[in-house]
């Protein structure tokens, strides 16, 4: 089984690529081999954009992997969300995908005339099939933007327009939409290292975030790796 293991940065999941490493066979790159699977490790850069250039280079390359994981932090918009939760986003979609009426009311591509067609549903949704719905990880849904929301009016609009979004992210819609054009299964796992609110670094948990989603993914690569 090959399995890839992709993060916007290497600071989300050190604890683990250094935990694999530990316990690899061999280490070819940045493949690691476990016996009959094998984990490759991929940093896309941060955003939309780096991570769709990252995996379409990756997937245009041939060889898919049966299975691709997206591990990182995260925004909680839904506020009974806890710090250092980890969830799986089962839905995504883009955030600020679409254009701005002269009133300032945002309109999606199906407004305009221009439905992006699959892997999106009507309602402009990239949704994740049911085939590892049995893993222990709440499922939320998610909106993903190139620039985080940080100023109350920004919230409230961004609310007002995707009522049912629990996370926020900069990378996970393009990593749904790649592994989905490509018949791949999306993994995508985040911890809640603040909440969506008026930007407060200093209230962010991100230190808990990160050793609560490196240790609920090493539980989850040690299912597939263990002899």
């Amino acid at each position: 089984m090959n399995i890839l293991l992709t993060a916007a940065t290497l600071f989300e999941i050190e604890p683990t690529v250094n935990w694999l490493r530990a316990r690899a066979e061999t280490e070819t790159g940045n493949v690691l081999n476990f016996g009959q699977v094998t984990i490759e490790v991929v940093f896309t850069g941060v955003g939309l954009t780096a991570t769709a250039y990252a995996l379409g280079a990756r997937f245009g390359a041939g060889n898919l992997p049966s299975l691709a994981i997206q591990a990182g932090v995260g925004g909680a918009i839904d506020q009974n969300l806890e710090l250092g939760q980890v969830v799986r986003v089962s839905s995504e979609r883009f955030g600020d995908l679409g254009a701005e009426d002269k009133d300032g009311r945002h309109l999606s591509l199906a407004e305009i005339g221009l439905h992006p067609g699959l892997p999106f549903n009507q309602q402009e949704v990239l949704e994740s099939p049911a085939g590892l719905a049995s893993l222990p990880f709440p499922h939320v849904a998610a909106i993903s933007v190139n620039r985080v929301n940080g100023s109350a009016k920004s919230i409230a609009m961004m609310k007002a327009r995707f009522p049912e979004a629990q996370v926020e992210s900069m990378e996970g819609a393009a990593f749904f939409y790649a592994c989905l054009q490509n018949g791949i299964e999306p993994l995508q796992l985040r911890a809640v290292s603040n909440y969506v609110a008026p930007r407060d670094r200093d209230s962010w948990q991100m230190k808990e975030a990160i050793l609560a989603l490196n240790e609920q993914l090493q539980a989850l690569l040690g299912a597939f790796i263990a002899p």
